[in-house]
C-alpha cells in the first residue's frame, strides 16, 4: 500500500476513534447532567430549611431561582463546553485552558476570595478522580497519543481528563450568578453524581478503541527496580553470600575499614539505595559495639536474661511516662520542650530492670542495641536539623519512643522506605519547615495540626503500623488543601511578578534606545522631556505588545531619530521644505502615542506646543535654549529609577558578587530566614535582571528584591539562605548517621579496627 494510502487509513481511524470517544462522553453527560440539575433543585430547597442565618437560607432560595431559571443554558454551555475539548483535540490544539486554577481573564489582578474556594474544591475533586482513575486514564493516554500522531499526551490534558469536566461545570455555572455555599454544595453534588460515574466512561472509551485495534495489548504496569530480592521472583538463582552475619543479619564483606565507606551510588532505585545503606550502617554499628561491655551487649552465644516481650513492654511502659511528662509540655499554652533522647534511653534501661526484677539490667542483643542507637541517632538528628523551626523539632521529638517501638516489632523497620511511621515523619516535618516559623507562628494553623497529631500517636496504646497509616492520611488530606491554596496564590503571584519584570526589561530596552541617540547632544528640555517619559512609556507599551520587529516599534523608533534631525537641520531651505512636509506627520504619531498611553491632555497640549515652538525658532535659524545640565540629570535619573536599575557588579565587594554568582544558579522555591525568624521563599525570580519575587509561607507575594539588595542583605547576617539536602527529613537522617558512624569507626585506632 502507498504512504499516501496509509495516511488515508490512518486519518481515518483517528477521526472514528476521536467520535466514538466524544459520543460516549457527550452521551453520559446528557443522560446524567439533567437528573444532575434536577437534584440540585431538590437539595437546594433542603438547605434552604435547614437552621442557618436567614442570609444564607436567601441565598440557596435564589440559587435554586436561577438554576430553574437557567436549567436549558447550564446544560448547553456544559455540553458545548466538553464537544469544545474534543474540537481542540481533533485540531491537535491542546491550549485550551482548566480555568479552575485561576481565572484566566483576570489580568494580572489576584483572584477574589469566592473563586479562590470554589477554584480549590474543583481542584480537589479533580485531583481525587486523577488519582482514583489513574490506570485508565493512563491507557487513555497511551491510545489517544497514538491518535494524536504519535505526540505524547499528558493524561490532564486529554479532552475528557476529570480536570475538563470540572472546568466545564465552573463555565457553566457563571451564567447562574449564584453565591458560593450554593456553589460549593453544587461542586459536592457533581463530584458524587457525575465525577463518579467518569471510571465507567473511561472504561467504555478504552474498550472501543481497543477494539479498533488502537494498542489492544497495552498493559498498565509499574516499573519495578531491579533489587537484591528481585532473583526470587524471576526463578532465577539465588545469589550467594556475600557478607558475613551479625547476629542473623548479612553484613558487608570489609574486614578492615582502613578508609571510610563511601555511600551507595545516588543513580540507585530509592528502594535499593535504602537497602545498601542500612547495610552499610549496621556493618559499621557493629564494628563498634564489638567494643561495648558484655553487661551491657550480649555476645554471640551468651544468654540472654528477659524475654523479647519485655523489651517491648517496657517501651509501652517508657510511652505512657511521656504522655504524662507531654501531657503539660504539648500544651497550646505552654513553651515545648524538646524530649531528653538521651534520658529517653536511661530510662528504658530503669525499666527492663523493673520489668525482669533484677539488680542489673539484662544485656542487649546486637539487633536491640542497633534499634536503641539507631532511633535515639534519628531524633538527635532531627532536633539538630536546621531546616526546621525550634518548636517543630521539639513537637517530632516526642515520637522517640513509638519509633522505638515499631523498631523492636518489625525486625525491617529501617529498610522500609514507604513505612507509614516514616512517611509521617517526613510529612509532618516538611509541613513545619514550610508554615512554621522559627519564632513560633504558623501558618494555616500548622503547628496545632502537628501537636494533635504527636498528640494523638502518644495517646495510643497500641502503636503499629496501621495508627500511623490512618494519620498520615488524615494529616496529608489536611496538607493538600492547603498546598492547593498555595499554590494558586503562588501562582498569580508569579504571572505579575513575570509582567512586572517584563515592563521592567522593557523600560530598559526603551532606556538604553533613547540613551544611544542624545548622548553627548544638546537638547532643549521640552524634547528632552517628551522623549524620557511619555515616548518612552509609548516605546515599550509597542515593544511588549508588538516586539522589536514590527513595523509600530520602527516607526516609533524613527520619531526620535526624526525630532533630534529637526533640532541639527543646517539652513538649506530644500531641508526646511522636506521637514516641513514630514513635520505632520510626525505629529500624528506624537498624538497617536498620546492617546494610546492615554497621557493626560492638558499635559500634552503643552508639551505639544513647547516642542512646535522649539521647531518654528529653529525655522528662523534660531537656536532653542537646551536643558541645564541639572534639569538633564533630573530627568535621566527619573528614567533610570522607573526603568529599575540593573545590578552593577563593579560597585559590589568581591563577598556580594559570589552570593550574586550562587543566587543566579538558584532554583526555584530557595527558602530565606530573616533575622527575626520570618521565613520566605523564592517563588521566581529573572537571571537575567535579578529581580526576586518572595512569597511568604502562605503563598502571598510578600515583595521583589533585586539581586543586590538581596546580597547586601546576606553579607550583613540580616537573611540567610536555607539550605541543604532536598531528600526528605528520615532519608537525610539515615545520610547523616551513616557519616557519624563512620567517622567513629575511623576514629579508632588502627589496632583495634585490625582486631576487629
Amino acid at each position: 500500500m502507498s504512504n499516501s494510502g496509509l495516511t488515508k487509513n490512518w486519518q481515518e481511524l483517528t477521526d472514528k476513534g476521536t467520535t466514538a470517544v466524544r459520543e460516549i462522553v457527550l452521551d453520559m453527560a446528557r443522560s446524567l447532567f439533567n437528573g444532575f440539575l434536577h437534584d440540585v433543585h431538590d437539595r437546594l430547597i433542603d438547605y434552604s430549611q435547614k437552621p442557618s442565618e436567614d442570609q444564607k437560607s436567601f441565598e440557596f432560595l435564589h440559587a435554586r431561582s436561577r438554576i430553574s431559571a437557567k436549567h436549558n443554558e447550564i446544560s448547553r454551555i456544559f455540553l458545548k463546553e466538553l464537544s469544545h475539548y474534543f474540537d481542540r483535540f481533533a485540531a491537535q490544539d491542546l491550549s485550551s485552558p482548566e480555568d479552575i486554577e485561576g481565572d484566566t481573564d483576570g489580568g494580572l489582578a489576584l483572584l477574589d476570595h469566592d473563586v479562590l474556594e470554589e477554584n480549590i474544591a474543583l481542584a480537589a475533586i479533580r485531583k481525587r478522580a486523577e488519582t482514583d482513575y489513574l490506570e485508565s486514564l493512563w491507557a487513555l493516554g497511551q491510545r489517544m497519543s497514538l491518535l494524536y500522531g504519535g505526540k505524547t499526551i499528558p493524561e490532564n490534558q486529554l479532552p475528557l481528563a476529570p480536570g475538563r469536566f470540572c472546568s466545564a461545570i465552573k463555565r457553566a455555572l457563571a451564567v447562574a450568578d449564584i453565591s458560593l455555599p450554593a456553589k460549593l454544595v453544587i461542586c459536592k453534588l457533581f463530584d458524587r453524581q457525575l465525577v463518579s460515574q467518569l471510571g465507567v466512561v473511561y472504561g467504555k472509551a478504552n474498550n472501543i478503541l481497543t477494539e479498533m485495534g488502537v494498542l489492544p495489548n497495552l498493559n498498565y504496569q509499574v516499573e519495578k527496580s531491579k533489587s537484591a530480592d528481585s532473583a526470587r521472583f524471576t526463578g532465577a538463582a539465588p545469589r550467594k553470600s556475600q557478607g558475613v552475619q551479625y547476629d542473623g543479619i548479612p553484613m558487608p564483606t570489609t574486614p578492615v575499614v582502613d578508609q571510610p565507606l563511601s555511600l551507595p551510588p545516588q543513580d540507585l532505585p530509592p528502594q535499593e539505595y535504602q537497602h545498601q545503606l542500612v547495610n552499610s550502617i549496621q556493618f559499621l554499628h557493629q564494628r563498634l559495639l564489638a567494643k561495648a561491655p558484655s553487661n551491657e551487649v550480649a555476645k554471640p552465644g551468651q544468654p540472654l536474661q528477659y524475654a523479647g516481650h519485655q523489651l517491648v513492654e517496657a517501651a509501652v511502659q517508657l510511652q505512657q511516662l511521656d504522655q504524662v511528662m507531654a501531657a503539660e509540655i504539648l500544651s497550646a499554652a505552654q513553651e515545648i520542650k524538646p524530649l531528653d533522647i538521651a534520658k529517653a534511653r536511661h530510662r528504658l534501661v530503669s525499666q527492663l530492670k523493673e520489668i525482669t526484677d533484677s539488680k542489673e539490667a539484662p544485656p542487649l542483643s546486637g539487633d536491640d542495641t542497633r534499634a536503641i542507637d539507631l532511633v535515639g541517632m534519628l531524633f538527635e538528628y532531627v532536633l539538630n536539623d536546621e531546616h526546621l523551626p525550634d518548636c517543630v523539632k521539639a513537637l517530632l521529638s516526642y515520637l522517640h519512643t513509638p519509633f522505638l517501638k515499631l523498631a523492636f516489632s518489625e525486625a525491617d523497620f529501617f529498610r522500609q522506605q514507604g513505612h507509614p511511621s516514616r512517611l509521617l515523619l517526613n510529612a509532618l516535618a516538611d509541613a513545619g519547615a514550610r508554615w512554621v516559623g522559627s519564632d513560633g507562628s504558623s501558618q494555616f494553623d500548622m503547628l496545632e495540626q502537628i501537636r494533635q497529631t504527636v498528640r494523638t500517636v502518644l495517646d495510643e496504646d497500641e502503636v503499629d503500623a496501621k495508627i500511623f497509616a490512618g494519620l498520615l492520611m488524615t494529616f496529608n488530606s489536611v496538607v493538600q488543601k492547603i498546598e492547593l491554596r498555595v499554590q494558586l496564590l503562588e501562582k498569580r503571584a508569579m504571572e505579575k511578578a513575570r509582567g512586572e519584570d517584563k515592563l521592567c526589561e522593557a523600560k530598559q530596552r526603551v532606556n538604553r534606545e533613547i540613551h544611544q541617540r542624545i548622548a553627548e547632544k544638546d537638547i532643549p528640555s521640552a524634547i528632552l522631556l517628551f522623549l524620557l517619559q511619555p515616548w518612552s512609556d509609548y516605546l515599550s507599551f509597542i515593544l511588549l505588545r508588538h516586539g522589536d520587529k514590527s513595523d509600530a516599534w520602527t516607526h516609533a523608533l524613527a520619531l526620535v531619530d526624526d525630532m533630534l534631525w529637526g533640532l541639527e537641520l543646517s539652513g538649506s531651505e530644500e531641508e526646511w521644505s522636506r521637514w516641513r512636509q514630514h513635520y505632520p506627520w510626525m505629529e500624528s504619531v506624537i498624538q497617536q502615542g498620546f492617546d494610546t498611553i492615554g497621557y493626560e491632555t492638558g499635559k500634552a497640549l503643552k508639551l505639544k506646543r513647547s516642542i512646535d515652538h522649539i521647531y518654528q525658532l529653529r525655522e528662523k535659524n534660531l537656536k532653542p535654549e537646551t536643558a541645564s545640565k541639572e534639569i538633564r540629570s533630573k530627568l535621566v535619573h527619573m528614567a533610570e529609577m522607573k526603568a529599575g536599575e540593573k545590578v552593577d557588579l563593579s560597585r559590589m565587594s568581591e563577598k556580594e558578587q559570589a552570593i550574586i554568582e550562587k543566587l543566579r544558579l538558584m532554583e526555584f522555591g530557595a527558602w530565606f530566614e530573616h533575622r527575626d525568624g520570618k521565613r520566605e521563599k523564592v517563588a521566581w525570580f529573572n537571571p537575567s535582571t535579578l529581580h526576586f519575587l518572595f512569597v511568604d509561607q502562605s503563598g502571598k507575594r510578600s515583595g521583589m528584591q533585586t539581586g543586590e539588595e538581596l546580597a547586601q542583605a546576606m553579607v550583613a547576617g540580616e537573611v540567610r539562605m536555607i539550605s541543604g539536602s532536598t531528600k526528605p527529613l528520615v532519608e537525610r537522617t539515615m545520610d547523616s548517621i551513616f557519616s557519624e558512624l563512620n567517622e567513629q569507626v575511623q576514629a579508632q585506632p588502627q589496632g583495634e579496627r585490625h582486631a576487629q
